[in-house]
């Protein structure tokens, strides 16, 4: 079964004063995200080359205060109950995993993946992310025989201030919950109707689908244990989708596939460094079951300030409408991100 990849094109007719008041028209996308028909809206603003930011003296000045650093991440960050660790943190080569002193939801942890206190996107390592997200699997593995009820995980990345971040030290947020988040709810509502009425799971048919057209996928990881596309109604300026088919939940995941995911971020970094992003959100996401309906995938979308004023690139339309704007082409983007993954396949 085919996957519809629904848009429409919208004309604004008016007189450019910079072209001696001729009449001129511009368009606007709106795209429907082919899963949850929630929209996005694809811009034609010429914003020039993006303004790169340079976060070195950003972190020289929170490197000695920075409580994720080696000489002080065992004093003063918080241990676990021994009902979820006799150890009282998670460990993995230099992944270490603790509970959010600030927790978002029942169960809420921190995990830092490497002792360098500022990693530029171009200096991650595969192993240095799998050894993270591994770490962060066999955390929520321990929560789920704790409690049961808390099948609703994922792994979130904020990376630089601008991101979210609150700390230059890279780390991540893993989240486990009785409820799922509104992301959660809408994609795994939508999945299981897609394969009540189809009998086919939503996210291989994206991949084919993605794939057949080669209009936005860009390559594949791990000898096709992870799909790489770029969302048709993309979530920010750049929404880079990777798919491991055949898994529904995060704890399910096996150390190859994580690998692979891991091998897949290193272009996706390469991209966006080459492009001027220097930050970026990141999450990955299970189903509560293995229903067959549902697909572990990971979302990235690189953040940015626009201008000489250093707008947010979220204004209304995210903030109150839940509508992402995007300045760039998803298909253009995919072509360029797609010689990457050529580049260091």
């Amino acid at each position: 079964m085919s996957i519809p990849f629904r848009m429409e094109v919208e004309d604004m007719q008016f007189y450019d004063p910079t072209q001696d008041w001729a009449p001129f028209s511009r368009k606007a996308e709106v795209r429907y995200d082919p899963l949850t028909g929630q929209s996005a809206r694809i811009l034609y603003y010429p914003i020039g080359d993006i303004p790169r930011a340079d976060h070195a003296q950003m972190a020289a000045q929170t490197a000695e205060f920075c409580p994720f650093c080696p000489d002080k991440v065992e004093r003063v960050t918080p241990r676990f109950p021994e009902a979820i660790t006799p150890e009282g943190r998670f460990h993995r080569g230099e992944s270490i995993i603790f509970p959010n002193m600030f927790p978002y939801d029942r169960h809420s942890a921190v995990g830092i993946f490497s002792g360098q206190h500022y990693v530029q996107l171009t200096e991650f390592t595969a192993p240095m992310l799998t050894d993270g997200f591994l770490n962060a699997q066999a955390y929520l593995t321990a929560v789920l025989a704790h409690d049961p009820e808390s099948v609703w995980q994922s792994i979130n990345w904020n990376y630089m201030p601008v991101a979210g971040g609150s700390i230059i030290h890279p780390h991540l947020q893993i989240v486990a919950s009785p409820e799922a988040t509104n992301y959660q709810r809408a994609t795994y509502s939508a999945a299981q109707l897609y394969r009540e009425s189809t009998d086919e799971n939503f996210y291989d048919v994206l991949v084919a689908e993605e794939e057949r057209r080669q209009e936005r996928s860009v390559g594949v990881t791990g000898n096709g244990k992870v799909h790489w596309t770029v969302a048709f109604a993309p979530q920010g300026q750049i929404d880079i989708i990777g798919v491991l088919p055949g898994k529904s939940r995060l704890v399910d995941v096996e150390v190859d596939e994580w690998a692979a995911l891991a091998d897949g971020l290193l272009p996706v970094f390469s991209y966006f460094d080459s492009q001027n992003f220097t930050a970026f959100n990141l999450a990955a996401f299970g189903a509560p079951d293995v229903s067959n309906a549902y697909s572990v995938h990971v979302r990235v979308v690189p953040r940015t300030t626009l201008g000489l004023l250093g707008t947010s690139d979220n204004n209304y339309f995210k903030v109150l409408h839940n509508e992402a704007l995007s300045l760039k082409n998803p298909e253009e983007a995919a072509s360029e991100l797609r010689a990457v993954f050529e580049t260091k396949a």
